[in-house]
């Protein structure tokens, strides 16, 4: 196609062309300062060219169009820059390092290797879209400690058709108001109020443990149910245990929660499903849809309930639940606490702490069992909290708080086998880390996984050692190379929540049974999906105390 003829333009184009001209100019005075002056040179020059011949302005045009792209992508310019000078995985054309993310051993092959071949800071492409990796407790530090760096990377995204705007996936201004509304019922003496809720599941957990004395069981879906109880009725209010089948186990595939969490696992390991467009059309994303919308429409109705019940109420009620807390938020702050914020945020504390609790109290469960000096350890521990005749007596929070070397082993579990194995931040300023400065905007991606089998912040990584955890050796650790719960301002705001709800279920069982290993079977295979998982489940034999406590 020949380039046109612009000498051969009229007056009245010329005429027109100027008046464009100034009328760009005047414009361009609103814009911020660099972009004016950047596009008034470029103006500038173009008016000088205007009356070259053809073949030439045409170079021009090239030229100003190349500096105008590199100009408004010099941002992105400068993280691939940063990126290409870094070592990492070897990667495939287009896809990047996805194909690390379908390996089933991912999680031992990074923990064991990713430092040594690739340094404290290292790159990872999914698709193409490049990361940074951090390793090292003081690089961490430097993005997790500071208020500048709270935003999530776009793959949070993904999970908003379960989480909502919730904690976890709100952009920073909604976060830094839910948190400041919410960080008041996590409190220690708010939490005091659901020992109770606590001890109750967890006696009926070691209550359904009974008719297995003697037997090998995985002990994951044993766990997970109740865990899934102690939520409901903690978080929501409400009574699942009526729902129990003839094995005494609540039957959880079918509900919302757990399907949740199965659909966003296989969408987050597929990157190609990033793109909505695409997502919906696969039978997957229509369920997602669907499972979502039956998440949202429960839990409204139990907000609908609760205050139904509270009108219908001559006193007022005790608030049993942290649905109840955000409520009470929600009158006091109608502005910046909707009903949409209170269901968002229910979906929140339910899908993050179902598996990360669970599958952290079996572990830990599962680890005693394997290593029975440490779990003789929790036990004398316990007998000392309970007095002989206080069989049947139900943990109080001292109670909780007093059990030093049990809480050790629930550290060592979650440092070894840690319940969410990667997240990730988005850079608000540049950031230098050792000898790179990496770009604002730049994705940071954080592997606790890998971080907590450093040998030289954990000697002997790869044992179970609880008494890393004793408190003469806690205060020399680096803050930042242990972080099961994130850290900084954004860390998960239900860790002591957690904790205590782990104790008190642990605790429950090692009054009343003894663990012990099945061979074959003493080795943890884990596999990454939202929370570690292990591959083949969590078996140990159980047996009755004969002196229970």
């Amino acid at each position: 196609m020949r380039p046109p003829d612009f000498k051969s333009l009229d007056a009245r184009d010329s005429s027109r062309a100027s008046w464009i001209f100034r009328s760009a100019r005047r414009l361009l005075l609103l814009i911020s300062p660099p972009t004016s002056l950047f596009a008034l040179t470029m103006g500038a020059v173009i008016r000088q060219i205007w009356d070259r011949d053809a073949q030439e302005l045409w170079i021009y045009v090239a030229l100003i169009v190349g500096t105008l792209a590199i100009y408004l992508l010099k941002d992105q310019i400068r993280i691939y820059w940063t990126i290409f000078q870094l070592n990492g995985p070897p990667t495939v054309p287009l896809l990047g390092n996805v194909n690390c993310l379908l390996r089933k051993d991912i999680l031992e092959v990074m923990s064991h290797t990713a430092y040594k071949d690739y340094g404290p800071v290292a790159r990872f492409w999914v698709t193409l879209i490049p990361y940074v990796i951090l390793l090292e407790p003081d690089d961490i530090q430097v993005v997790l400690g500071s208020a500048k760096h709270t935003s999530k990377i776009f793959v949070y995204r993904l999970l908003d058709n379960f989480l909502g705007k919730g904690l976890i996936t709100s952009d920073v201004d909604t976060w830094r108001t839910h948190r400041r509304l919410l960080q008041p019922a996590f409190h220690l003496h708010v939490l005091q109020k659901f020992v109770g809720s606590f001890a109750e599941r967890a006696d009926r957990l070691a209550d359904r443990l009974a008719r297995y004395d003697n037997q090998q069981l995985d002990i994951t879906k044993f766990v997970n149910d109740a865990v899934y109880e102690i939520l409901n009725e903690t978080v929501l209010g409400v009574n699942v245990a009526s729902k129990a089948n003839e094995d005494g186990v609540v039957d959880l595939d079918d509900l919302p929660f757990r399907k949740g969490q199965v659909l966003m696992t296989h969408r987050l390991i597929r990157p190609w499903l990033i793109f909505d467009w695409i997502y919906k059309l696969t039978s997957t994303g229509q369920q997602e849809k669907k499972q979502s919308q039956d998440l949202s429409a429960a839990c409204h109705r139990i907000i609908l309930e609760k205050r139904r019940l509270q009108r219908d109420s001559s006193s007022p009620t005790k608030k049993t639940s942290l649905l109840e807390y955000m409520m009470e938020t929600s009158e006091r702050n109608p502005e910046w606490f909707s009903d949409e914020d209170i269901i968002n945020e229910c979906c929140t504390f339910m899908l993050a702490g179902q598996d990360s609790v669970g599958t952290a109290t079996a572990m830990t469960l599962f680890l005693l069992a394997n290593h029975p000096d440490w779990q003789d350890k929790c036990r004398e521990e316990l007998d000392e909290i309970f007095a002989e005749g206080e069989t049947n007596r139900s943990p109080t929070m001292q109670d909780l708080r007093a059990m030093r070397w049990l809480e050790c082993c629930i550290k060592e579990a979650l440092r070894l086998y840690p319940s969410v194995p990667i997240f990730a931040r988005k850079l608000g300023e540049d950031v230098k880390v050792g000898k790179h400065v990496i770009p604002s905007g730049c994705g940071v991606i954080v592997l606790p996984y890998s971080t907590h089998r450093l040998p030289h912040h954990f000697p002997d990584p790869h044992s179970f050692r609880p008494e890393r955890f004793s408190p003469e050796n806690s205060e020399k650790r680096h803050p930042y190379a242990y972080l099961p719960f994130s850290a900084g301002p954004r860390n998960c705001i239900g860790n002591k929540f957690a904790i205590l709800e782990m104790k008190a279920v642990i605790s429950a069982i090692l009054r009343r049974y003894r663990l012990g290993g099945v061979e074959g079977k003493t080795e943890v295979r884990p596999k990454f999906r939202l929370t570690v998982r292990a591959s083949g489940g969590l078996w140990l034999k159980i047996s009755q105390r004969v002196d229970a406590r």
